[in-house]
């Protein structure tokens, strides 16, 4: 197995999450995503990430047009800008959010 394929941290599902796992690469990030009749993992890559930080709920509170993952509306949650695809907002609620964005901003050496 590549180191590429190795994730350097990963949030494991939780109820908080609804049992999603999202985990941060040496290039990327994934969120790894279980609907109730398919599954869909979102692949943020280093070069497509505007920001990552750390929201407080609801989510309307500070945007709209955001795409939740999970629980984010009842939780502090991460939220991802994002250059491309058809939602540019991502939400989602890891185990730890503030060590999530800690750790993120670390290994993908981001200044956002």
């Amino acid at each position: 197995m590549d180191n590429i394929d190795t994730p350097l941290y990963e949030s494991r599902p939780s109820k908080k999450s609804m049992g999603n796992a999202y985990c941060i690469y040496s290039d990327r990030i994934e969120l790894k995503c279980r609907f109730p009749f398919f599954s869909k993992t979102f692949v943020i890559k280093k070069s497509d990430l505007i920001s990552i930080d750390i929201y407080k709920p609801p989510v309307i509170r500070t945007t709209f047009w955001a795409l939740k993952l999970d629980m984010a509306d009842f939780n502090e949650h991460v939220g991802i800008r994002r250059k491309i695809g058809f939602y540019k907002q991502l939400r989602f609620t890891p185990e730890n959010p503030e060590e999530f964005v800690a750790k993120a901003r670390e290994f993908l050496k981001l200044n956002c």
